[in-house]
């Protein structure tokens, strides 16, 4: 089963998967792969109109004011379609700011990431660094090799050391977008030259806590799609004259994808239920 257990989130899950697939959004995937730039399909206007990205956000900062769980819910579904686009690091950035900053900066920069006009890009590893200084108010130097969603995002969320630094495109900010295994979802390198920085102290583990359990649902979604899509094919596809899964090897191997994705959906319903 998915990690919509209650009817509420069937409910939510049905209608994302519903848009999702008539909206095409494998084949925006598809689309990117082979495209010199990562760009963002018609669909998403959708995506920001249906407060997707606000679901888990309070209602007085912008958002929906569900919770976690239903954002592991939706996110599911965005990895079953393959769905491209900003979507992950934005709702991680949103969640960790709602979760470790004071009312102030929260009212600053939450609403635009709720309501689409802004993007984000997380990076948990680099050599980036504060400079001196003290508060706040700081400034960041250093290369982050690995940014996800760098490519389209104006606010970039990093984890320093043990705190968190929040980071605004400008001059200070490079940005550069390699080949990528997946081009599906673009990663980039950036690098930061005296960038001024909101320093959120001791915020990395929520930072990291919220990518691992938003990175997880949707990996677990991709997990289920493939067990689907597996079964069926193994179904249709004959061989010496019978289906392949009445051959016990087929038959073994389907269970196993099936039993790993179970424990890998309850892992994830836990951890959104312990992070919220």
């Amino acid at each position: 089963m998915p990690v919509a257990i209650s009817e509420e989130h069937r409910l939510l899950s049905e209608t994302a998967n519903d848009l999702l697939r008539s909206r095409d959004a494998r084949g925006a995937s598809r689309d990117l792969l082979e495209a010199p730039e990562e760009t963002i399909g018609d669909w998403w206007t959708e995506v920001v109109e249906l407060g997707w990205l606000g679901l888990h956000v309070p209602e007085e900062l912008g958002g929906s004011g569900f919770g976690l769980e239903e954002l592991a819910v939706l996110t599911e579904e965005m990895g079953r379609a393959v769905a491209p686009g900003p979507f992950v690091p934005t709702v991680i950035a949103s969640a960790t700011i709602n979760a470790a900053c004071d009312t102030e900066l929260k009212q600053r920069l939450v609403p635009g990431l709720a309501d689409g006009s802004t993007f984000a890009a997380i990076s948990l590893d680099g050599s980036v660094s504060l400079e001196s200084g003290t508060g706040p108010g700081r400034t960041v130097s250093g290369k982050a090799d690995a940014v996800l969603g760098g490519g389209l995002a104006s606010v970039f969320v990093l984890a320093v050391g043990e705190d968190v630094a929040i980071v605004e495109s400008g001059d200070e900010v490079s940005v550069h977008v390699p080949q990528n295994l997946d081009p599906t979802r673009r990663s980039a390198q950036v690098t930061f030259q005296s960038a001024p920085a909101i320093v959120i102290p001791g915020a990395r583990r929520t930072l990291v806590d919220m990518a691992r359990l938003v990175l997880s649902a949707e990996a677990v979604g991709m997990a289920r799609e493939c067990t689907d899509l597996a079964a069926q094919y193994a179904k249709e596809r004959e061989q010496f004259g019978r289906p392949i899964a009445m051959f016990q090897a087929v038959k073994h191997h389907c269970a196993d994808m099936a039993v790993a994705t179970e424990l890998a959906t309850g892992a994830v319903w836990d951890a959104a239920r312990a992070a919220a």
